[in-house]
């Protein structure tokens, strides 16, 4: 059963966003599907066997979590090589409706706000540079370089993010849109407001146990 969406953010001292979703569509000008597919020719080109299957994987991050796994010695150069294409999707990257304005009135507030991600720090900070909005952020928890075993529902970067503002998981709320945000949440001991930017992902987000469900951004103004 979730709560009401303000109860659990007005307990929270610290609040975090997932990145891709509810801030912006990263890959809404460079589909991630056409990323995921250069990331397994670039495999490819390095001799990789497919084995297990990598199949047709169109999510550029289940193919680093692939070759994590099967292709440790390409890691480095399929990391490098999303890390480019992360920062290039950032520039056609579609803002999330009232995001900014809902990160500045949680700040107003008096309460930090990070933005916990499996992207890349460096396309992350990309785009708040250039929508003007990296000052109001305390801290950016990205993606560990060639380390996609920490990458959500590993609650790695949720922990950091508490750790450096100085407060406990538990006094944190993380703001996602995947079952992957809900999972390193419990894992994190961090509140969750599941964000169901999509048809079906109320219902996949309320199963996964997110403490609460909305529709859109302009509900935490």
């Amino acid at each position: 059963m979730t709560e009401p969406h303000s109860t659990v953010l007005d307990q929270a001292k610290a609040v975090f966003f997932d990145f891709d979703g509810p801030i912006c569509s990263v890959f809404a000008g460079y589909p991630a599907d056409q990323i995921a597919f250069d990331l397994i020719d670039l495999l490819q080109r390095q001799s990789a066997i497919f084995t297990p299957p990598i199949g047709d994987k169109t999510d550029p991050m289940d193919v680093l979590r692939w070759t994590g796994i099967h292709k440790r010695d390409s890691l480095v150069a399929v990391e490098e090589y999303l890390v480019a294409a992360e920062g290039k999707a950032v520039e056609s990257a579609e803002p999330t409706p009232f995001a900014i304005q809902a990160m500045r009135r949680i700040i107003d507030s008096g309460r930090p706000v990070a933005v916990v991600s499996n992207n890349s720090a460096l396309a992350i900070r990309k785009y708040l540079v250039t929508h003007g909005i990296d000052s109001i952020i305390s801290f950016i928890s990205g993606r560990v370089h060639a380390q996609p075993a920490l990458m959500k529902p590993n609650p790695f970067s949720l922990t950091l993010a508490a750790n450096r503002l100085g407060i406990s998981s538990t006094d944190a709320v993380l703001i996602g849109d995947t079952v992957t945000d809900i999972e390193a949440s419990h894992a994190a001991g961090v509140k969750s407001i599941g964000y169901a930017n999509k048809p079906g992902k109320r219902e996949s987000l309320s199963r996964a146990g997110a403490d609460a469900v909305i529709d859109s951004m302009a509900v935490l103004l």
